[in-house]
């Protein structure tokens, strides 16, 4: 399938949940992944924008040949595939579109090397919808490379590394590219900037959201979670 293909049924599908809803789990607690890739958890709602996620659901079969047409044999066996997109739930989604869900709906967000994709004013739209969509109490964790760590490789003379680290994925495509770094500074005020509240610095697999021994994989990375403020009164 053609790039102009995919990237209009990305756009078709963005436009059309922009006023309609996913359909939020029933059960609580609501756990979201924005731009969740393959790294899911059970029982999270996984948006995503990239091809796959449109395919989840679908018969084993399709998913077995989508599989050898991917070239992720690196990344997944073809069961683990076929076993993520069959028994996780996935909306594809545009980002750009805002997340499909109604005001205060979620109780986490989680979002792992996906923010440094998009640029800085892209990257603000999409924490201020994270706020909307969190509930009063709610935590977001954000997981993007360490623009600090970058900074420093290249002062030890690891240039290429430090390169590496900042210009990831030019060669790989559109949705591949970091768009925008971040160091701790930056991404806590951010996060302070459109009205998060208790930001802080975490270790992996260490912090408030649940599942962080399955959904924590990527090595090395800046680590902050930061909450909705709880309604007055309400601890």
């Amino acid at each position: 399938m053609g790039r102009a293909v995919v990237d209009y049924l990305t756009r078709a599908a963005g436009w059309l949940r922009r006023n309609h809803w996913a359909a939020v789990p029933d059960e609580r607690p609501v756990k979201v992944n924005l731009g969740s890739s393959l790294l899911v958890a059970p029982g999270w709602l996984n948006l995503d924008g990239a091809l796959l996620a449109l395919f989840a659901g679908w018969p084993a079969p399709v998913l077995r040949v989508l599989y050898r047409l991917a070239g992720i044999r690196a990344v997944l066996s073809e069961d683990e595939f076929v076993r993520v997109l069959r028994g996780n739930r996935f909306v594809h989604h545009d980002m750009s579109y805002g997340i499909p869900l109604p005001d205060q709906s979620a109780d986490y967000v989680f979002s792992s090397h996906f923010l440094e994709h998009l640029s800085k004013a892209d990257g603000e739209q999409l924490m201020t919808e994270t706020l909307r969509v969190l509930r009063p109490g709610g935590v977001v964790r954000i997981l993007v490379p360490d623009l600090e760590q970058a900074i420093a490789a290249y002062g030890e003379g690891r240039k290429e590394d430090a390169m590496e680290g900042i210009f990831e994925g030019w060669e790989l495509g559109d949705y591949a590219r970091h768009r925008y770094m971040y160091d701790y500074d930056l991404l806590a005020g951010l996060l302070e900037r459109v009205g998060f509240t208790d930001v802080r610095r975490c270790q992996a697999r260490e912090g408030r959201v649940p599942d962080l021994d399955v959904l924590d994989r990527r090595e090395n990375s800046l680590i902050v979670e930061a909450s909705r403020a709880p309604l007055s009164g309400i601890s």
